[in-house]
C-alpha cells in the first residue's frame, strides 16, 4: 500500500495508529489539507525520485499540518515525546528522504532529528524556522528553502513587490549559469526579491514537478532555461495556474508562441539570442584568422537541441561565404568537454590537415584545446560561444583559441527577473514584444579579451538594473544589451526549419501586431533604450567596434 510517497503496509497502519493512541486525522485527510492550504500537489511531489529538494518539502509540511493542525499527535504534557504515531509516520517516510542525501547540515540535521528520536513540536518548529505558522497569502515562508540555494534578505512574501525570483536550471556546475546566478542575485537585490537558483537535473519531468509546487515554495516569478524545448508550454500553463510569471530562455517550440491564451499573458518573454547571426560572425572571425580559407571541422551541440541547429545553420551561412573554406567533418561534442576531447582526438587521426575547429558552445571548445596543448599543436585555431572565463584566457594566452561569441550570460540572467518584475507591477508588453532576440559579441582579440575579463570578474556585473524597468523608469528605461523583436514566421521557418502546420493561426492579437508592422515599431523602440552597456569599452576592442547587431557604445 502507498498512501502517496508512504510506503506502508496495513500492519504498519495499524501499528502508527492504534486505538489505544490519541484520536488522529486519516493521511489522506492531512495530505489534502496540505494541497489546500499550501497549493502543494503532493502526488506530483511523492513522484520525483531524485530530488531531495522536493521530498524534504513534503515531509515539512506534511510534518507541519501533523504537528499544529492535529494537536493530539503532538506533545500535551510538558516535555513528553511525540507519542509513537509520529515515530511510525516518520519510519513511513518516503524511502528517499535520508538526512545524509542533504548538503545542507542544519537541514540534514533537522530531519535526523525527526526520525531518529522525540522531538518537542516548538523544538521542531524552531528548527524549521516557524514560531508560529502563518496560513495566509498562500505560501509558507519556511518552504522556500527547498526551493535551492538563495540568496537576498527577507522572506518570501509573494506578490509584486517581493518574493522569491526562482532560476530553474538543467545543472548548477555548469559556469553559464553560474553567470547567471551573478546577474540574477544582483537584479533580484534591487528589485527587493530574494533570488533561488534549483536544479531540475538535466530532466523535464523533474522540473515539471518541482515547477507544481512553486507558489508553495514561495516562488513569485520563475526564469529556466529548459532542457526540452517541447516542455515550456507544460511548465507556462502550470505557473500561469499559480499566477506565476514566467521567462524562457534559448527554448523555442516552432509555431508556440507566449501570447496564447492558455498563459493568461503570465508568460513574460522567451528570450533567444540571434544564434544564427551569431555562430556565423563567430565563424567568420576564425575563417579570417586562418586567411579566410583551409580545411575546417565544425563540432556539433546535442543534436535534439533547437539551439544547436540554429547555430550550425550560422555555421553553414558563414562557410557559404567563404569559398575557401572547405568543411572536412562535422560531429556531435554533446555540449561538453569530455565529450569534445574523443571526438577531436579520431578527428586528427583522421585527418593531417586541420586548420581550425569551431565549436557550438566554449565547454566544447575548452576540451578541443585541451587536446591540441596535449599535442603541442598552435597551427590549428578554434572558437566557441559562451565567454567562460576559462575560455577567455585562452584567447589571451594565444595561440590556439582565437575568437568566442558572449551572449551576456550576466545580463540575462539579471534581465529575465526584471522582465517578470515589469509584468507583475503592471506594465503592458505587445505580443510582438514576447519573443526577443538579444544581441551577443564577437571577442577576436587579446585586447578585447582582457577589457572583456576585467569587467567580468569586477566586484559588481556594471548593470543598471533599475534602469532595465520600465515600471521603475517609465520614461528613460535602458536595456543596455540590445534587443529586438522576433518576426515568428521567418524565425519557425528559417531558423528552426518548421514549416507552418496547415490551419495554423497566431493568437489575434498577435496576429494584429505583426500585421500592423509590430515588429519593425518595437525594433525602433528597443534601439532607442539601450544607451549604456558597461562591456562597452571591451566592444570597442573588437575587430568590428561593434556587437552582432551592429551596436556601438
Amino acid at each position: 500500500m502507498r498512501w502517496h510517497g508512504f510506503p506502508c503496509n496495513g500492519a504498519d497502519l495499524v501499528q502508527a495508529f492504534p486505538r489505544s493512541s490519541p484520536p488522529c486525522v486519516p493521511i489522506g485527510a492531512i495530505e489534502h489539507l496540505v494541497m489546500l492550504l499550501f497549493e502543494v500537489d503532493l502526488c506530483s511531489l511523492t513522484d520525483v525520485t531524485h530530488n531531495t529538494n522536493l521530498e524534504l518539502t513534503y515531509v515539512i509540511c506534511l510534518t507541519i499540518v501533523i504537528f499544529v493542525s492535529v494537536g493530539s499527535i503532538g506533545p500535551t504534557k510538558g516535555d513528553a515525546p511525540r507519542p509513537q504515531s509520529c515515530q511510525l509516520l516518520m519510519k513511513c517516510e518516503y524511502p528517499m528522504t535520508n538526512p545524509q542525501s542533504f548538503e545542507d547540515g542544519s537541514k540534514r540535521e533537522l530531519l535526523s532529528m525527526a526520525t531518529e528520536r522525540p522531538v518537542r513540536r516548538r523544538q521542531f518548529l524552531q528548527g524549521l524556522g516557524l514560531g508560529a505558522l502563518a496560513l495566509g497569502g498562500g505560501a509558507l515562508a519556511g518552504c522556500s528553502a527547498p526551493l535551492g540555494s538563495g540568496s537576498g534578505e527577507g522572506a518570501a512574501t509573494g506578490g509584486a513587490g517581493g518574493g522569491v525570483a526562482l532560476a530553474s536550471v538543467p545543472t548548477l556546475t555548469n559556469e553559464y549559469f553560474t553567470m547567471w546566478k551573478t546577474g540574477g542575485e544582483e537584479a533580484a537585490k534591487a528589485l527587493g526579491l530574494t533570488y533561488r537558483m534549483q536544479s531540475y537535473e538535466g530532466s523535464a519531468p523533474v522540473q515539471i514537478d518541482q515547477l507544481r509546487s512553486a507558489r508553495a515554495a514561495g516562488a513569485s516569478q520563475v526564469v529556466t532555461f529548459p532542457i526540452n524545448n517541447d516542455a515550456v508550454r507544460q511548465m507556462g500553463e502550470i505557473l500561469a495556474g499559480q499566477d506565476i510569471p514566467l521567462a524562457t530562455s534559448f527554448a523555442a517550440t516552432p509555431w508556440m508562441v507566449p501570447s496564447e491564451p492558455g498563459y493568461k499573458d503570465m508568460y513574460s518573454t522567451l528570450f533567444t539570442p540571434r544564434e544564427v547571426l551569431g555562430q556565423k560572425a563567430l565563424s567568420e572571425a576564425v575563417f579570417k584568422a586562418i586567411g579566410g580559407s583551409g580545411n575546417v571541422v565544425y563540432i556539433q551541440g546535442a543534436p535534439t537541441n533547437r539551439t544547436s541547429n540554429a547555430r550550425e545553420l550560422g555555421f553553414d551561412m558563414a562557410v557559404a561565404n567563404f569559398p575557401g573554406i572547405t568543411v572536412l567533418a562535422k560531429q556531435d561534442g554533446k555540449e561538453t568537454g569530455q565529450d569534445t576531447r574523443p571526438v577531436v582526438q579520431t578527428m586528427l587521426s583522421r585527418f593531417n590537415n586541420i586548420d581550425a575547429i569551431i565549436c557550438h558552445n566554449s565547454s566544447e571548445a575548452l576540451g578541443a584545446v585541451s587536446v591540441l596543448e596535449e599535442r603541442g599543436d598552435e597551427h590549428i585555431k578554434v572558437g566557441g560561444t559562451d565567454e567562460q572565463i576559462a575560455i577567455l584566457d585562452k584567447l589571451i594566452q594565444g595561440p590556439n583559441v582565437v575568437a568566442v561569441q558572449s551572449i551576456f550570460g550576466t545580463w540575462l540572467g539579471g534581465y529575465m527577473i526584471v522582465r517578470n518584475f515589469d509584468l507583475a507591477n503592471g506594465v503592458e508588453f505587445d505580443p510582438v514584444e514576447r519573443m526577443i532576440f538579444q544581441d551577443s559579441l564577437v571577442i577576436d582579440t587579446k585586447e578585447a579579451a582582457e577589457e572583456y575579463k576585467k569587467i567580468a570578474t569586477s566586484s559588481t556585473t556594471g548593470f543598471d538594473w533599475k534602469k532595465m524597468s520600465r515600471h521603475l523608469s517609465p520614461d528613460d528605461w535602458d536595456t543596455q544589451v540590445a534587443l529586438a523583436p522576433v518576426d515568428p514566421v521567418k524565425f519557425f521557418t528559417e531558423d528552426l526549419n518548421t514549416p507552418q502546420p496547415a490551419g495554423f493561426a497566431f493568437p489575434d492579437a498577435l496576429k494584429t501586431s505583426l500585421d500592423a508592422g509590430g515588429v519593425q515599431k518595437y525594433t525602433d523602440l528597443y534601439a532607442e533604450h539601450t544607451k549604456k552597456n558597461p562591456y562597452g569599452t571591451a566592444v570597442a576592442l573588437t575587430t568590428t567596434g561593434a556587437t552582432v547587431f551592429g551596436t556601438k557604445f
